[in-house]
């Protein structure tokens, strides 16, 4: 199994799993040895690892409050989607040892970033107009989704993060796919 560390700013964390480690001589010894791989991540990648989380938060409340104004089917589906790639990036950001708990216990529609919480709240206004601008909407934030999850691919490449960022862009992907179909 392979260990890594990251680094933010100061803060350094260790974490993995790994079979037998040390022995007498301090050595590795047998076949189930850890490997240590150091990986550090950047602060801008740290950054961009919150801002994601925030993203998920923010596209999952969006498809709620959409299912509760009209409830058609898609939008509680993709909120469940949603709430797994949150799940997914907060796994990832806890792994790295940093504190989720502000995104975790924020309520729904209440966001860190400013910059989410406004267009958070452009979207419920605009998605209330009626079903079609909602569903434009839903297109609209996995368009956003898929060019910032690749951006952070590549900030992240070749770790365990940027894995998980692999998932959610296939999952976007497929969320865009349902919205266009509605909408063709």
């Amino acid at each position: 199994m392979k260990q890594a560390q990251w680094k933010f700013g100061g803060i350094e964390a260790r974490f993995g799993a790994g079979g037998t480690q040390g022995g007498q001589d301090g050595g590795l010894q047998g076949e189930d040895a850890t490997v240590v791989t150091e990986v550090s991540y950047s602060d801008e990648v740290v950054a961009e690892l919150i801002y994601m989380i925030e993203e998920e938060k923010l596209a999952g409340d969006v498809y709620e409050a959409f299912y509760d104004m009209y409830g058609l089917k898609i939008f509680d589906n993709i909120a469940t989607s949603e709430d797994r790639h949150f799940d997914a990036l907060i796994a990832q950001a806890e792994t790295m040892g940093i504190d989720t708990d502000q995104f975790v216990f924020n309520e729904p529609g209440v966001f860190e970033d400013p910059e989410l919480q406004a267009l958070y709240d452009e979207m419920i206004a605009t998605g209330a107009l009626s079903v079609t601008d909602a569903l434009e909407v839903g297109a609209a934030i996995e368009t956003k989704d898929m060019v910032d999850i690749a951006a952070a691919i590549d900030e992240a490449e070749g770790t365990a993060l940027a894995d998980a960022y692999a998932n959610l862009l296939a999952g976007s992907a497929n969320h865009l796919q349902a919205f266009e179909a509605l909408l063709a």
